[in-house]
Formats: C-alpha cells, structure tokens, sequence
C-alpha cells in the first residue's frame, strides 16, 4: 500500500479546516441575523403578513360589528375581557399569555371589533394601537393566528 505524501495530507487537513471554519462563521452570522436562511425568509414574511393582515382587517374597527349578524356576546363578559386585556397590556411588560386567553374565549371575529368598541370606551384608547406597540412581532403573528382560526360570524 502506498502512503500519500505528506504536503497531500497537509493540503486536505487545510481544506477541512478552512471547510469547518467557513461553517462555523456562516452559523454565527446566520445565528445573529446578518445572513438568512430560507427558513428565517420564510418566518419573516410570516410575521410581516400577520402585522398587515392585522393593520388592515375590518374587524379591528370598533364599529365593525354593528354592520354585521353575529353571535353577540353578552356585554358585561366583553367588558371584563376588555380590563382584562388593559391589565395585560399596561405595566412593566406585556402577559401575552392573558392577551392571547382572551382572544381565545372568543366566539367569531366580529367579537373582536365588539371588544375593540368596550376598550376604546372603558379606557379611551384604541386596542389595536396598543396592541401593536406592546407586542413583538411574533407575539402579533401568534395572535392573529388565533384570530384567524375563530368563524367569521
């Protein structure tokens, strides 16, 4: 059997390391951000469909739901909801998790533009605007994920 020299063993060592070094800085820059991936693309036009769909939804409009036949919700639970949402969302830090209980109980979308009208008249303030400005994206794109999932009526 015949030994290769060593300035070939050399030269694939270097290679490798160079191989190995090459992936491991692509990791960090991908890790920071700086470089992405498929699958970061993927989860930013995610995030940035949900963020438009919740800027331009009708629903988020307080006056939505008087336009349309709905299953209502019983007032005094739509205001309770309401304070519950300013309690998650007023302080040091958002509860997500309580923002996203409360859209949850839900029943139809137009509860949504129901619970908008309580906010605005309970605390004088639009839910939506809140909303936006406490939330990350990712935590708005879990929340319209959850309001996408509930019936239109």
């Amino acid at each position: 059997m015949k030994v290769p020299s060593s300035d070939k063993v050399i030269s694939i060592a270097m290679i490798i390391g160079l191989l190995v070094v090459v992936f491991i800085v692509y990791k960090l820059l991908s890790g920071i951000g700086l470089i992405k991936t498929p699958a970061k693309k993927r989860a930013i036009k995610e995030k940035a469909e949900a963020l438009n769909s919740m800027r331009t939804d009708e629903y988020w409009n307080p006056t939505y739901y008087k336009t349309q036949t709905y299953k209502s919700m019983n007032g005094p639970v739509i205001m309770k909801y309401s304070g519950d949402l300013h309690d998650a969302l007023m302080g040091l830090g958002t509860d997500e998790e309580a923002v996203y209980n409360v859209f949850s109980k839900l029943l139809n979308k137009c509860n949504v533009s129901e619970l908008a009208a309580a906010y605005q008249l309970k605390f004088g303030r639009d839910l939506k605007t809140d909303l936006l400005n406490d939330m990350n994206d990712t935590e708005v794109a879990t929340l319209m994920e959850i309001v996408n999932g509930l019936p239109n009526r």
